[in-house]
């Protein structure tokens, strides 16, 4: 069993303006991003199932050729091999949860 704080996680830079700590385990991945107003995700695909919860600000999603809108509260189910990428569309700090089933051994960015 692993147990941690997320303030005690290692916080790396992804992209300008994306922080992200991961969380590890055998069958998934959870990581948190947090993206400063304007920073952008480039569009990516990765083999597992994603699920992203928003915490706080508004950021775009393209998922595949669909633009979703995520606020805080929001969730969107991004399936395996879809390209997507992300955007800050509001002025506020963007905090994210991702989980990604089964676990991801190579992450981008």
């Amino acid at each position: 069993m692993l147990h941690q704080h997320w303030g005690s996680i290692a916080s790396e830079a992804v992209y300008p303006g994306i922080t992200r700590q991961t969380v590890q385990g055998e069958l998934q991945t959870v990581v948190r991003y947090i993206y400063q107003p304007g920073a952008v995700f480039p569009r990516h695909a990765q083999p597992q199932e994603q699920i992203t919860l928003v915490l706080s600000g508004t950021i775009a999603f393209t998922i595949g050729d669909a633009i979703v809108e995520l606020g805080a509260g929001d969730v969107a189910v991004i399936p395996a091999n879809v390209p997507h990428g992300a955007r800050v569309t509001g002025t506020e700090i963007v905090e994210s949860f991702n989980t990604l089933s089964p676990a991801r051994t190579v992450q981008p960015g």
